[in-house]
């Protein structure tokens, strides 16, 4: 956007839930921005927070032209749609409320969607200075997207008006997945989704601990089988379901491995250390490529041991009945485009 253009009014959804370990941050953030603030809201949408979520948020009225909604017991997908239906901004740039963004950031995200046949804008995620060793890993720059993608995390995920009210907004019967999904029908419709580097944001709350990785995973995950059942014809998440089927069919080798070995049959043996290659198959090609793209070598260890924290994690969710129940339903069309309602 030039100083000539009139600067494209911009609604920043925020949804939330016990946040006041990083909500101040990510309002401070949004505060020192340069964009024009006649041509910005901000709208938090909170889930029934027992800490001091809303307190913290209403600290930063003055600071921002802020409103706060509140709807408890919902998917954080719903609650990005009411903060949509609430919105008057001709962009919605959707943000968790544990990153924080640049003071250029939304000059990016206005000036890439100036573009008719763009939908969605978005960008990897960029750690925190203190971030620990596994998300220094997992999260490195050789990963980054760039470009026309199948679809950026919702994070920090900015759309047209027009065209989220076009697609019918997320999905609120998906508690995860809700951004692929998404994208997926909004590339449907025709319009690209595009990875800029330029707009990314700090995510503040990125996993410490190898448990901490896995348990992030593992939600992640919940009904990432769910949308590929839903999405069949178009092969939704093919590479991450492939990994997860895999993963668990070695799994379940391993166990029928131990238990035949146990008892005595001559091949149990053979089962086991079999299902162990299988398991550690995808991990090691995984991290090989990772290795060709220019990860230090030395993170080998490392990434071998993410990748199959990541591969059981996920193998695991296809045995949870959410990614398995209701795969043809879609919920929560976003039909109200005006009008407030305030904590």
């Amino acid at each position: 956007m030039t100083s000539a253009e009139k600067p494209v009014k911009v609604s920043v959804i925020i949804p939330a839930r016990n946040e006041e370990k990083f909500l101040a941050q990510c309002l401070n953030s949004l505060a020192q921005m340069k964009y024009p603030r006649e041509a910005l809201e901000v709208i938090l949408v909170d889930n029934g927070s027992q800490d001091r979520t809303i307190e913290i948020a209403q600290q930063h009225a003055a600071a921002l032209p802020l409103r706060i909604l509140q709807k408890p017991g919902v998917h954080i997908s719903e609650l990005r749609n009411l903060g949509a239906a609430e919105a008057t901004g001709e962009v919605f740039a959707f943000l968790d409320a544990d990153c924080t963004v640049s003071e250029d950031w939304l000059f990016g995200v206005a000036n890439a969607l100036r573009t008719e046949t763009t939908g969605v804008v978005g960008a990897e995620m960029l750690m925190p200075v203190d971030a620990s060793w596994v998300s220094r890993i997992w999260f490195w720059k050789g990963r980054e997207k760039r470009g026309e993608v199948g679809y950026v995390g919702t994070a920090n995920l900015s759309v047209r008006r027009d065209v989220f009210l076009l697609v019918g907004g997320y999905d609120g019967s998906l508690e995860t997945n809700e951004d692929c999904e998404f994208c997926f029908r909004v590339h449907a419709a025709g319009f690209q989704i595009l990875a800029i580097p330029q707009i990314a944001v700090v995510h503040l709350r990125v996993p410490v601990k190898l448990s901490d990785f896995y348990r992030k995973q593992r939600w992640h995950g919940t009904h990432t089988f769910r949308v590929f059942l839903r999405n069949f014809p178009s092969l939704a998440n093919l590479r991450a379901v492939i990994f997860a089927i895999w993963t668990l069919a070695a799994i379940l080798g391993l166990c029928a491995g131990v238990v035949l070995a146990l008892a005595g049959w001559g091949w149990g043996r053979a089962l086991l250390f079999g299902s162990a290659a299988a398991i550690l198959l995808p991990p090691a090609l995984l991290s090989a490529q990772g290795i060709r793209n220019g990860k230090p070598l030395k993170h080998l260890p490392a990434m071998l041991l993410l990748y199959l924290t990541y591969g059981i994690a996920r193998a695991l969710c296809l045995l949870d009945l959410k990614n398995w129940i209701g795969q043809g339903e879609r919920t929560a069309s976003v039909t109200k485009a005006a009008g407030s309602t305030s904590a």
